[in-house]
């Protein structure tokens, strides 16, 4: 049974980090409940400073409660520092059976350096303009509760092993196929963890900037409630994912995203030249 460490009401802030210039593709979505009900509005940006500002000002809104916590999608290091470099969270969601189903880049090659400076300069904005909730979880990345989200496996780890779609088509992402697949999954998450209240089904959130910024805020959730799974190491970050007891079964009746990753942390904890010592949470405590 899950214990959920949300107050009554509330609110938790998700962002999906883009870059361009023209288009916007960065997305901010603010989930908040009362006693009786759950909604959610977002806002989106181009990745000039002063549009993305507007839109985290318009997320907030005018004399609101503080954010329990955020969660972004991007590589996000330990007190927010910049580096590039291929982190042990990558390693262990690219291995095994992640390689072909929406596996994370790595900060330092192709898209990843841009990604973590700008998923860096948006977790900087929401600590300037935004009070958080001081951090419960031993992964996050501040003193203040901020994590990071990978949409592609928030809802990946959801999925059923038999179900899971082959590699999308040119022009569609990880999320966009996964989303319609476990909207209903994602259902039973906010139901788990802000029980008794009305709410409209996920599966009414449509476009790729929308739906992955809501997956952040469940992500946010998910680590504000104490009800999740963060992968990773110390040194250099952790991915959030939601609480194991979602997770999809495979034919043999295991969690199939769980068997791989105890395979793959036993692989790279006995590499003596590993860069550092992969971890895995389970809520507050250490699972491996």
């Amino acid at each position: 049974m899950i214990l959920s460490m949300l107050p009554e009401s509330g609110r938790v802030l998700g962002i999906d980090v883009g870059y361009s210039p023209k288009r916007r593709t960065t997305a901010f979505c603010s989930l908040s409940w009362t006693k009786d009900h759950i909604g959610w509005s977002d806002f989106s940006a181009t990745s000039d400073p002063i549009c993305r500002e507007r839109a985290l000002l318009g997320v907030k809104g005018s004399d609101e409660p503080q954010f329990i916590s955020v969660a972004i999608d991007g590589p996000l290091r330990p007190d927010l520092q910049e580096c590039c470099e291929y982190r042990t969270a990558e390693r262990l969601l690219s291995r095994g059976a992640f390689q072909k189903r929406g596996k994370p880049g790595q900060t330092n090659a192709a898209s990843g350096p841009q990604l973590h400076k700008h998923a860096t300069l948006l977790a900087k904005m929401v600590l300037q303009h935004c009070e958080l909730g001081i951090a419960k979880m031993p992964f996050s990345v501040s003193t203040v509760a901020v994590y990071e989200a990978f949409p592609n496996l928030f809802l990946g780890v959801l999925c059923p092993e038999r179900e899971y779609p082959q590699r999308p088509s040119k022009g569609r992402g990880w999320t966009d196929c996964l989303f319609p697949l476990v909207a209903s999954r994602l259902n039973d998450l906010v139901r788990t963890l802000l029980p008794d209240r009305s709410f409209n089904t996920v599966a009414n959130v449509s476009g790729h900037e929308p739906i992955a910024a809501l997956t952040c805020a469940l992500t946010a959730l998910a680590a504000g409630a104490g009800e999740c799974v963060a992968v990773g190491a110390a040194t250099d970050g952790y991915i959030v994912l939601p609480p194991l007891a979602c997770w999809g079964m495979s034919a043999e009746g295991d969690r199939w995203a769980e068997r791989e990753l105890r395979e793959i942390v036993r692989r790279l904890s006995r590499i003596k030249t590993a860069p550092s010592h992969p971890r895995i949470y389970d809520g507050g405590e250490l699972l491996l």
